[in-house]
């Protein structure tokens, strides 16, 4: 099974829209400042069972107070062995809502760099998933990068959706699970 998600998250690709016509969605900064990019590991400390992840959530101002409502993003690097080399190469694995428009895809990029497109992998119960793989380029902007924009286009609507995930602590966090 990990091996088809690795497998499927090479094959990733396509965009269609930009991420400057975007509406920006409310994230909880209270909450994303807690929760800057942190190591989560299911074996121990070991390295090869290690993730790193942040989770965005929506905030809503709900009978006159700003309340934290649900998450809106998950994001996660992990390792994978590429099917080929065998080589442990680095993943992005981003996890977005339900009701996104599959046809166009999502795009990422980081702080005003280059955006980056992605095909949706899945959706499951928790969400429609994407991958991506890291190379050097992406990672060095990740590390000097302040801010990950992640776009999707809703279901039914023309204007793209972007969440402004922090890079806080990431590139100590990406250390852990080099």
């Amino acid at each position: 099974m990990r091996r088809r998600y690795i497998i499927a998250a090479i094959l990733t690709a396509g965009l269609v829209f930009t991420l400057d016509l975007a509406a920006q969605v409310s994230v909880d900064s209270a909450a994303q400042e807690n929760s800057s990019w942190k190591l989560i590991c299911a074996d121990g400390l070991k390295p090869k069972t290690c993730r790193i992840t942040p989770m965005l959530f929506l905030s809503k101002k709900i009978q006159g107070k700003q309340q934290t409502v649900g998450k809106i993003l998950g994001l996660a690097v992990i390792y994978g062995l590429a099917p080929k080399s065998k080589k442990r190469e680095p993943y992005l694995s981003i996890q977005m809502p339900l009701g996104v428009d599959l046809r166009r895809g999502a795009g990422l990029r980081v702080d005003k760099g280059k955006e980056i497109s992605v095909q949706y992998l899945r959706c499951s119960k928790s969400g429609c998933d994407a991958s991506l793989k890291l190379d050097s380029e992406i990672l060095k902007a990740l590390k000097a990068g302040n801010g990950l924009l992640v776009g999707f286009l809703p279901w039914g609507t023309n204007k793209t959706t972007v969440i402004n995930a922090s890079l806080k602590g990431f590139t100590k966090a990406f250390k852990a699970i080099k």
